[in-house]
């Protein structure tokens, strides 16, 4: 067997190899067994999908290598002793064998599981080694019937921060990190925008594809030709949700086309017909510049500035800042953004009461709720709505809400539920795959499940016209993403539990698992 030492040098090595890094063995290790060792795991690493006999092969293999060695070593022990002594190198051979064995059944054993996680590996490397790009991307969709048809298809530049995209009816898009404009040629008008997102490239973004596939359970279901690109083709399946496909080319081993599952009785499909990753894109393309005879029209642009008081000048309002310095500042009127790189804070003057979204859950902070909905926060303090985005968004919300309280999905908020409510698990999945569909989306929202629950109890014939309590009555108590509690002003029912039972995320519908009779 393996002594502990081997074992786990070996296995930090393979999680180095499985990590796309081969680091040496360090000078203090010198240990040829070790260095042999690490040379065959290596060497298994670079096989690529093998067709085995059946399952359970590779450990009967492993078990068949031991006997072998097992035998040999008892063959070798009934052979008379000799008075020659015998060379040191047979007595080593046998320690050396029994260490191969156990080396073939370690690495055997983790041999599947290093294969499966290949094409997604290689995706993230690919996509960490991505500079730029130049496609024509193509975006068709279907209906349950089978008709598909062309929605259109655009050419796209992209290169970290910058892209361009160019439209099939001339419309070209261009945003350099520090402004973004659209040019017309008809009109011969460039129209100024506001530094937000194209919706053709987010909707299929490389990086955010490889981090889904990572993510998400996901299977080779088989290899295909697409726009003349040998490709493997992975199911990606959310949990509790619909599947859907993503086509990894094998030559630069990223993601060249995307299918939705069938929403709303639509399937959308995106292709890159042509790709070109790592090439050398002309600077000029991201160059803002307005062509004789164009006249420029501003669309609430924003500007690029160097200061807050700048920005402060321009918007009308002095910001409340985190302990960090932001990259980049951008005024526009009544709001300023601060950008982080990978992550962004807007900052605006509110109008009316604040509503959280209704799937999102709730902590709070500066004394006051606080929404949380995926990768985005939002609250309000001093008179300023905050909303915080991206991976670093609870360090910085925290550098200005000292007190933001993030509610612990773990919390226990449905046991004290005073009635259970049995609830079909089966009904449920059906219909939260209905909601992936597009239908029935008030069941996103645990206020509207609770109105719908409550009155039920009301009037167990259906609701017919107005409820007869009103949605006023309901309130949102507590929401820490898998459960929430709802309270009831008046009516049979004061207090409503729900779960997320297939999803615990924004997606998940929720289920009523119990009640307080009032």
């Amino acid at each position: 067997m393996l002594n502990r030492y081997h074992e786990e040098k070996l296995s930090d090595y393979i999680d180095s190899l499985n990590h796309e890094r081969e680091p040496g063995i360090s000078a203090t290790d010198n240990d040829p067994e070790l260095e042999k060792l690490m040379a065959t795991a290596r060497l298994v690493r670079t096989l690529r999908e093998p067709t085995l006999p059946e399952e359970g092969y590779p450990q009967r293999l492993a078990q068949t290598v031991a006997d072998k060695i097992k035998k040999e070593k008892q063959a070798n022990l009934k052979q008379p002793k000799k008075t020659t002594p015998k060379p040191m190198k047979k007595r080593i051979l046998l320690p050396m064998a029994a260490l191969a064995a156990s080396l073939l059944m370690f690495v055997l054993a983790n041999w599947l599981g290093i294969l499966k996680q290949d094409v997604i590996y290689a995706m993230e490397k690919a996509v960490a080694q991505l500079s730029n790009y130049h496609g024509i991307l193509e975006i068709r969709t279907k209906n349950e019937a089978g008709e598909e048809w062309l929605v259109r298809q655009v050419e796209v530049w992209s290169e970290g921060n910058k892209y361009a995209i160019k439209q099939d009816d001339g419309a070209f898009t261009v945003n350099n990190g520090q402004q973004k404009w659209q040019i017309d040629h008809e009109k011969k008008e460039i129209a100024l925008l506001p530094l937000l997102p194209d919706s053709t490239r987010s909707r299929f973004d490389l990086r955010d594809e490889a981090k889904r596939a990572k993510q998400y359970p996901h299977k080779i279901v088989g290899s295909e030709m697409i726009a003349g690109r040998q490709t493997i083709k992975l199911a990606i399946s959310p949990p509790g949700g619909m599947e859907y496909h993503l086509w990894v080319d094998k030559e630069s081993n990223l993601p060249i086309q995307l299918q939705t599952a069938m929403q709303n009785a639509l399937q959308t499909t995106y292709t890159f017909v042509n790709f070109e990753p790592n090439i050398e894109i002309d600077p000029q393309l991201f160059a803002y510049r307005v062509p004789e005879g164009y006249r420029v029209v501003e669309k609430d642009a924003g500007q690029l500035v160097a200061t807050i008081e700048e920005a402060a000048a321009i918007s009308g309002f002095m910001p409340l800042l985190p302990e960090q310095a932001p990259i980049r500042i951008f005024a526009f009127q009544d709001r300023i953004v601060l950008d982080y790189e990978d992550t962004t804070i807007l900052e605006t003057i509110p109008e009316g009461d604040f509503k959280p979204a209704p799937n999102a859950s709730l902590g709070s902070a500066a004394g006051e709720p606080l929404e949380i909905l995926q990768e985005r926060l939002r609250w309000r303090q001093e008179g300023i709505e905050i909303q915080v985005e991206g991976p670093q968004r609870i360090e910085l919300a925290s550098q200005i809400a000292a007190d933001l309280a993030i509610p612990n999905p773990d919390q226990d908020l449905i046991s004290k539920a005073q009635v259970k409510v049995v609830v079909d698990k089966e009904i449920v999945e059906a219909d939260q795959k209905q909601v992936d569909r597009g239908s029935s989306p008030w069941q996103l929202d645990p206020l509207q499940v609770s109105l719908t629950f409550v009155n039920l109890k009301v009037t167990p014939e259906g609701i017919q016209g107005e409820p007869e309590i009103p949605m006023s009555s309901f309130k949102l108590a507590a929401n820490n993403a898998a459960e929430a509690v709802v309270e009831v002003a008046e009516g049979p029912i004061k207090r409503v539990y729900l779960k997320r039972l297939i999803r615990q995320d924004e997606t998940g519908i929720w289920s009523v698992v119990g009640y307080d009779p009032r």
